[in-house]
Formats: structure tokens, sequence, C-alpha cells
């Protein structure tokens, strides 16, 4: 079993696809612009996430820290539905009890990860957090590179588990295993193209390396 375990945040841990595909059409409501599926959310996920919002709304009219911000605001009120996934607080103590190192890598902002951490009570599976400064979602890949060379992290005891082709792209450019999760923010086929192991639920007893 991998002795270091870096995990994704939101869409991985948190059940949140469906709160963050509120909070958008909250935005395109007040645009005034067509609102759009869960199915049409995840198969237009894509990073930089600015990527995504261009499929969306017209961005030579619509400042991007605007979406930032109004986009974290609407989530804020669908905040009372966010719940974590199924099966996920059990894989987290399974791997404690198996004396592994468990760390957060997310895009979203520190310090709501660990407010959200401490609130569903998972906050002291997690060494570190490694969050974004700011609500922009930038530089995921950059921050998990000096946190592994400042704590010199071993690259072959170590899995990233996501549920984003982003995800896979910071492990490649970690140099480590990964593991995805379909029924987060991404669609299934995009994350099968991956070429790594998909999985549907932590529920599954076959997760590799598991």
């Amino acid at each position: 079993m991998k002795k270091y375990i870096i995990w994704d945040w939101n869409g991985t841990i948190v059940d949140d696809a469906g709160i963050a595909l509120d909070a958008v059409n909250d935005m395109l409501r007040e645009q005034h612009r067509p609102e759009i599926t869960l199915e049409e959310y995840r198969n237009a996920m894509d990073t930089p996430i600015l990527r995504f919002y261009e499929q969306f709304f017209d961005m030579k009219a619509t400042d991007f820290n605007w979406i930032t911000e109004r986009f974290q605001s609407y989530y804020e009120n669908h905040k009372d539905q966010l719940r974590l996934h199924e099966g996920v607080e059990g894989l987290l103590e399974y791997c404690r009890q198996k004396g592994c190192h468990q760390i957060i890598l997310s895009s979203s902002a520190t310090r709501i990860i660990q407010f959200y951490a401490k609130l569903f009570g998972v906050a002291d599976y997690f060494e570190a957090v490694l969050g974004a400064d700011d609500l922009l979602a930038a530089g995921k890949i950059e921050r998990a590179v000096e946190y592994f060379e400042q704590n010199k992290i071993p690259k072959a005891e170590t899995v990233m588990i996501g549920d984003s082709v982003h995800d896979f792209d910071v492990s490649q450019a970690l140099g480590i295993d990964c593991i995805l999760m379909s029924g987060g923010h991404q669609d299934l086929q995009s994350l099968q193209s991956c070429g790594c192991p998909v999985i549907t639920s932590f529920q599954d007893h076959s997760i590799p390396g598991f």
C-alpha cells in the first residue's frame, strides 16, 4: 500500500458537484443565460477553469473576478447540501490505521477547506492542506511540487486520488500514480481517457493499492 496519499477535495472527498452546478446556474440566471444540466457541467469541466466558463458566459462582457466571487457566494447559499462522498470517511480511517500520510491538494482556498474539514470531522486525518491563497483556483501543480521538494516525499510511495483530468495531470507532473473517481466534477469518458484506474465509489473494495 502507498505510504503517502494526496487527496483532491472538491468532488473527491466532498460530494459537491451538484452544489457547484447550482451556483453556476444561479450566475447564469443572473445574466439571463440558459441554465445547464449536470451532464453538461461535467462534460464541459476544464482546466484552467476559465475555459469552462468560456463555454457558457460571454467572457468579453464578464469580469473573471466577478465570476469567482459570485460563484463562492452562491456556493455558500447551497452549503447546507454539502456532504462527504459516501464511504470516504471509512477509507480515510483505513488509511490512517495503515500508517499512511494523508494530504489535501486543492484548487479551493485553504481557509474554506479547513473550515469544512473541521465541520465534517475529518480535519485530523490530514497532515497538510495545500489549498490556494485566494479564490482563483490557480497553482495546484506548483504548490504540490514545492511541498514534495520541501518534505522529500518519495514519489514511488505516493498516489493521487481525484475526480478530474487535472488531478491526473498533477500526478503526471509529480511523477506519481493516480486513481480517479467518477461521480465528481468531470464526466466518466474524460477520466477513462487518462489511462489510470477509475473507480465509481469509495465503497468499491477493488480500489488499486488498497
